[in-house]
Order: C-alpha cells, then sequence, then structure tokens
C-alpha cells in the first residue's frame, strides 16, 4: 500500500471510530501507539489486520481500501430483525458500542437506560399537567 494510500486508509479508520488522534485510532484498533508510529512511518499497514477490522466492525473493504460505496456492510442492505428494521444510526450506535471495553459498555448502557426513565418522567409530567389545566 503506498504511503498515500496508507494515509488515506488510516484517515478511514478514525472516521470508522470517530476518533481524531492517532492515539485514540491505536487504542480503537487494539494496537499500540508504537506500532500505529511504526505503519505510519513505513507507510504499510498490514492488510490481515485491516481484514481482521473490517470483519469485526462490518465495514466495506472495498470502503476501506478505496473510498468507494457504504463505509458499512450493513448499509448495503436492509437487515432485520424481527419486526424490527435497523436505520443507519442504529448501526452506527452499535459499531461504537462494540468498540467500547466491557466496563464502558456497562456504562454506557446505563446511561441509555437513565435516559429513558428521565424521559418517561417527562412524558408522564407532560400529562399530568394537561389533566391540571
Amino acid at each position: 500500500m503506498s504511503n498515500k494510500k496508507s494515509i488515506e486508509v488510516l484517515l478511514r479508520l478514525k472516521q470508522v471510530f470517530g476518533v481524531k488522534t492517532d492515539a485514540d485510532l491505536s487504542g480503537a484498533m487494539g494496537v499500540s501507539p508504537q506500532t500505529l508510529s511504526s505503519w505510519k512511518g513505513r507507510s504499510k499497514i498490514p492488510y490481515a489486520h485491516c481484514i481482521d477490522l473490517a470483519e469485526k466492525h462490518d465495514i466495506s473493504l472495498d470502503w476501506l481500501f478505496s473510498g468507494h460505496g457504504p463505509m458499512l456492510l450493513s448499509n448495503c442492505h436492509q437487515v432485520t430483525s424481527g419486526h424490527d428494521v435497523f436505520n443507519a444510526n442504529e448501526f452506527q450506535i452499535l459499531r461504537l458500542y462494540r468498540a467500547l471495553n466491557t466496563f464502558n459498555q456497562g456504562l454506557a448502557l446505563s446511561a441509555i437506560q437513565d435516559r429513558q426513565h428521565v424521559q418517561g418522567l417527562t412524558e408522564r409530567i407532560e400529562i399530568l399537567s394537561q389533566r391540571v389545566e
């Protein structure tokens, strides 16, 4: 992979993981900052690592290597689970959630549950306010 291509792939990986720095990217990729720096210095990213990341995060290899087509394979076709249809935002949330470690996944789930509880309380307050008026 040429220098320009390597940089483009790394930029696309930053986009996938929603990070801006190389240090954050290395963490998201599961490699040390020194390893990522070495890859950048040699202008070579191991294809096997790219393929592993693509499989793990549902990334289109066409998009990763060339920038063409949809970023996620799940955007190539509609995916259903029971009666639910997942939209792009839901896939992005799932992708980001999967990139977290177990502890942070628990925190994220707790935050979502708390937000859902607050939303329910807000709706109940609105209903009660309408009854009082």
